[in-house]
């Protein structure tokens, strides 16, 4: 990681550059030597969404939480299905935590099923992702005692990840997508954590970021280069 002469605060949104602020991943361009860009090819998509929305929520006394991992952000290009399906099974635990635990035994089943297919590297017929996404949507995503906010976060996230859920991804990952869509149906309901703060949330998030650069550096094999106390020093005066 080069650190130029001239850094941007980091900030909410896209930024164009020279303005003087950049998110996070615009940040991760500018230090990577790319195109400036809120998507630099350095960084696997699922990873760089996830950061730009946890920049994007927040708060500005917060966004320094992000500063350790933006080193950890460069070189995640690999990409395949077991990748995708990885990061996603690994999301859909994430969501499970917020839940009672003896609640967690179907969106567990779907998990299983996923974590499956990659072992075996068994085929899965497109009806039963169909069937899975049916039942997923059947789900009562209401009836508890969250705010509208709090619930809405989840229900959005559960249609968004179940329409992901194509006939033309690998079924592996297909199935990794339902989990997570199951687990946010679920969670619609039942979360135990503040998810209707957008800040509380962010700071979750970032968290849950640093847990899925360990899964892609656990399936990648890949030994990040930390960034050096100076460096992360010199980004946080950034702020």
């Amino acid at each position: 990681m080069t650190l130029p002469d001239f850094l941007p605060t980091i900030s909410a949104g896209a930024h164009d550059s020279g303005d003087g602020e950049a998110c996070v991943m615009e940040y991760v361009s500018l230090l990577a030597g790319e195109e400036w860009s809120d998507r630099p090819d350095c960084t696997h998509p699922v990873l760089a969404h996830e950061a730009r929305t946890a920049n994007d929520l927040l708060a500005d006394a917060d966004r320094g939480r992000l500063v350790p991992l933006v080193g950890r952000l460069f070189g995640t290009t690999d990409d395949s299905d077991e990748i995708r399906t990885r990061l996603r099974l690994r999301q859909a635990r994430q969501v499970l935590v917020l839940v009672e635990p003896g609640l967690r035994v179907t969106v567990l089943s779907h998990v299983e099923h996923a974590e499956r297919l990659l072992r075996d590297g068994t085929d899965s017929p497109v009806d039963e992702v169909e069937a899975a996404l049916a039942t997923v949507r059947a789900l009562p995503t209401s009836g508890g005692e969250l705010d509208h906010g709090h619930e809405q976060h989840h229900r959005q996230s559960a249609r968004v990840m179940a329409f992901a859920a194509t006939s033309d991804l690998g079924p592996a990952e297909a199935w990794g997508l339902v989990a997570l869509s199951a687990a946010h149906a679920l969670a619609a309901s039942e979360c135990r954590a503040d998810c209707g703060d957008g800040y509380a949330r962010a700071r979750r998030m970032v968290k849950d970021l640093a847990g899925l650069l360990d899964e892609y550096d656990a399936v990648t094999g890949r030994v990040a280069e930390p960034s050096s106390p100076e460096q992360v020093r010199t980004l946080a005066a950034a702020l």
